[in-house]
């Protein structure tokens, strides 16, 4: 559970400190461009290193100052990150460590309108999505990936040259093909793990069937790799790999991309991050962070969402109580900005 936060020189913070009480909810309340996104923001940053808007650091510091700092107590642990033009430091408990011992320690399921890239973006936001949520709960995954890459941008490198070693190749071909049986067997096991909890969540929440497909290619790797080899000289690049794998959302067996409304994809994306709520809810407690949720939603199935919103910690923005349930108003520390 986050106690309490303190944000200096954060976005449109100069020095903004929230206690939360140790409320299971709470509600952000507010007109638009007072900062609420940017106190989840601030919290998905802790959690990720990263953040769901920009790769640009100085936008992400006030505009007056060179240094923001974020300062989060998170089950009596305090998390720190000092973000400058030069870089950006963690901390845990005032000792610093390296950003990949820093992050998925908060475990956060975040929902933003952002999101909507999962169904209209190019194949590399849905690696990205894949990669950052299965490193959450699989470290072993994330250190395979970085070293997938770097035998990777070596075998590119190599593919350039004009006297082409080949038995260097074929070496760094059997490093990849090793790696990527690891990454694409996480990564099938992961989507078909979400098509599991879609199946009730959809159920639950009344809405049409949301099912991600699963195209990981999980045998023949050695094959796949083999048969690209002339593809690969020729264009002087890896043309095959986990480098090149995406996925497709449908509705029913239709694209969601193509036949979705905005209402429905805006659904069926909420669906997603609650599977992944409930994958993460296997082995850790997860907080949900959740960007203007409530939006384009009738009552009836605010309702059906507020049933997932029982057990652990959530952080809710909004411009109005209006359109949020009663018997979650009860329950939440409402802060207004």
């Amino acid at each position: 559970m986050i106690n309490n936060i303190r944000l200096i020189n954060w976005r449109n913070f100069k020095d903004l400190k929230l206690d939360f009480k140790d409320n299971n909810l709470i509600i952000f309340l507010g007109a638009n461009a007072v900062g609420k996104t940017s106190i989840l923001e601030a919290i998905y940053y802790l959690s990720t290193t990263k953040s769901h808007r920009t790769t640009n650091i100085s936008s992400l510091i006030n505009y007056n100052s060179d240094e923001a700092i974020i300062n989060l107590n998170y089950n009596n642990k305090q998390y720190k990150a000092n973000l400058s033009k030069d870089g950006k430091n963690f901390f845990i408990n005032n000792i610093k460590v390296k950003s990949i011992d820093f992050a998925c320690e908060i475990k956060t399921i975040f929902f933003s309108p952002y999101d909507l890239i999962l169904v209209n973006g190019i194949k590399e936001d849905k690696r990205k999505f894949l990669d950052l949520n299965i490193s959450f709960i699989n470290k072993n995954y994330l250190n395979n990936l970085m070293l997938y890459k770097k035998v990777l941008k070596k075998r590119n490198e190599l593919l350039k040259n004009k006297n082409l070693d080949l038995t260097l190749i074929k070496v760094l071909t059997n490093n990849l093909i090793n790696y990527t049986k690891i990454i694409n067997e996480c990564r099938y096991n992961y989507i078909n793990k979400i098509n599991y909890y879609l199946n009730k969540i959809t159920k639950d929440l009344n809405i049409l069937d949301i099912k991600l497909s699963n195209e990981i290619i999980k045998d023949n790797i050695v094959d796949m790799y083999n048969k690209s080899l002339k593809n690969d000289i020729y264009y002087k690049t890896t043309t095959v790999g986990p480098h090149r794998d995406g996925f497709n959302i449908n509705i029913g067996d239709k694209d969601l991309r193509t036949y979705g409304s905005q209402g429905q994809i805006r659904l069926a994306i909420i669906a997603i991050k609650l599977a992944i709520y409930e994958i993460v809810k296997e082995n850790y407690n997860p907080i949900l962070l959740l960007d203007d949720v409530f939006a384009e939603l009738d009552y009836q199935k605010q309702v059906n969402l507020v049933n997932y919103l029982n057990n652990y910690q959530t952080f809710i923005t909004t411009t109005t109580l209006i359109e949020i349930p009663n018997e979650l108003l009860k329950k939440a520390l409402i802060i207004k900005l």
